[in-house]
């Protein structure tokens, strides 16, 4: 068991990783390509079921697709067995974005991690993908990451 200190010290450094990281979804549309990302790896879905999986209000998932469909970045087509509802897809173009995002938040990473090894890297990755599974565990009953 941590001590009560260490587990202070934790959530101080994480909170400050996370100021920073709000900085840069200012900056780089982190929402999009969450939402980008999601519906890409998920596949084809209604928008209830993607605010679901974001964990974000359904309102807010209907503003960001709203404007990413204006964007040419998601497609929406009716849903075949329900015509109220729309079943919601990344376009080649909203594929295109999504990748040159990712290559550009890696480059910023490798920059940040310059002077790491690539042990210490990798730890950290080990390290934070256990937070996350112990994290959601706790707060979701989820069963762990599958490696």
């Amino acid at each position: 068991m941590i001590a009560g200190e260490t587990a202070t010290g934790v959530i101080e450094a994480f909170r400050s990783v996370m100021r920073v990281g709000r900085a840069l979804k200012q900056e780089d549309r982190q929402s999009a390509a969450a939402l980008l990302g999601f519906l890409e790896g998920a596949g084809e879905q209604r928008l209830g079921q993607l605010a679901c999986g974001l964990a974000v209000d359904p309102s807010v998932v209907s503003r960001q697709v709203a404007a990413l469909t204006r964007a040419g970045l998601v497609s929406r087509r009716p849903d075949p067995e329900d015509g109220r509802a729309g079943l919601l897809t990344v376009t080649e173009q909203g594929a295109h974005w999504l990748a040159v995002h990712r290559r550009k938040q890696a480059e910023r990473l490798v920059a940040a991690l310059a002077g790491w090894s690539e042990e210490d890297a990798t730890h950290l990755l080990t390290l934070l993908r256990r937070l996350e599974d112990d994290v959601r565990h706790l707060t979701t009953k989820e069963s762990p990451r599958v490696p």
